[in-house]
């Protein structure tokens, strides 16, 4: 009767992460067969370097599971196959990956090689322009403010490009100036196309930024300017109270405003690498979606600013039901064998 050489045979049992190798020790992983049996379920990676003298290696899972949330759960570098046995599941779970630029002037292609080269692209955008929008008036004073042009001006140039309240401030006192200049460009008789050469009679310079105050003009009788300071006794004046502007003795009037805005948007454009969608949040896309192979784009409007901060996130599995991971299941050099197998291995979205 032959009796099996059991010396041959290096059994270990492995409880936690680490390197298969040094848990077997020098001695036992001079044998040619290798047995690895899980005892516990693994969070992270186990690591499996090339030894010569190994001839067979069998990793059993023994029902335990190996997931890893930053990686892939396998690395097994050994010029002997990896047979892997039993019903755990074995699976990198992760499934988000980040990307980031902090410079606020960059412009060009940011690469992100966790996403197989997915890229965002950030662009100068020339998107110069004038918007105006009048309302009427009709008879007496009229006093207005930034949300009262958003909400009752009408547009005659731009149209919504940019929106009402970027261009004067929704719900504020104020105009907003981010980008562009806004002005009150004068009156015209209700029903005029436009004030360009159809009887001004009030012009201001500039508004500056986040404010209504102390603004130079020139003076004409129809439009009152109330409580301009130095106005001579029996001008009209111009209000900057900081609650409202106010045109004193307007009358049956058509007051128009425009904004005149400088450019400088950034395009963001995302394109999908990976083989299934991806949802992308962050500052600057902001749930998202882009097929596989196609793009998500959005705009940061009157800004030079390219930095941003994004996550990119996949879920699902494939028609073998296999869960979508951002990382292989062994990303070492070596081979897997799993005719054996019986668990559920995670899957690479690309």
């Amino acid at each position: 009767m032959s009796i099996p050489l059991i010396s041959n045979i290096g059994f270990t049992e492995v409880n936690s992460a680490g390197n298969l190798n040094t848990k077997a020790g020098t001695a036992k992983s001079k044998l040619p067969i290798q047995l690895f049996k899980l005892t516990d379920n693994i969070s992270g990676n186990l690591t499996l370097d090339n030894n010569s003298a190994h001839k067979k290696i069998i990793l059993d899972t023994n029902g335990k599971t190996i997931l890893n949330a930053n990686g892939s759960p396998l690395t097994t570098n050994s010029d002997t196959t990896l047979e892997l046995k039993g019903s755990g599941n074995i699976q990198c779970t992760e499934l988000s990956v980040s990307a980031s630029e902090t410079s606020s002037s960059f412009l060009g292609t940011k690469t992100i090689s966790e996403a197989n080269n997915s890229t965002l692209v950030v662009a100068n955008v020339n998107t110069d322009t004038t918007v105006e929008k009048y309302i009427d008036s009709s008879g007496g004073n009229y006093s207005y403010r930034g949300s009262t042009i958003d909400s009752s001006g009408t547009f005659t140039v731009g149209a919504s490009t940019p929106d009402a309240s970027s261009v004067f401030g929704s719900g504020s006192s104020y105009f907003n100036t981010s980008g562009g200049t806004p002005l009150f460009i004068g009156d015209t008789a209700v029903g005029a196309s436009s004030p360009v050469g159809s009887n001004y009679r009030l012009s201001i310079a500039n508004i500056p930024p986040n404010t209504v105050s102390q603004l130079r003009m020139d003076e004409y009788a129809n439009i009152g300017i109330y409580q301009y300071f130095g106005a001579a006794s029996g001008h009209n004046r111009y209000s900057y109270q900081p609650t409202l502007h106010q045109l004193n003795g307007v009358g049956n009037r058509r007051l128009w405003w425009r904004f005149v805005r400088a450019g400088n948007d950034r395009s963001f454009v995302f394109t999908n690498n990976l083989n299934i969608s991806c949802t992308i949040t962050g500052d600057v896309l902001n749930n998202d979606t882009a097929t596989a192979g196609g793009t998500a784009n959005a705009n940061k409007s009157n800004t030079t600013n390219g930095s941003f901060s994004i996550a990119i996130a996949i879920s699902g599995n494939n028609g073998s039901g296999q869960p979508f991971a951002f990382q292989s299941v062994n990303d070492g050099s070596g081979d897997l064998l799993t005719t054996d197998y019986t668990g559920t291995l995670s899957v690479r979205a690309f």
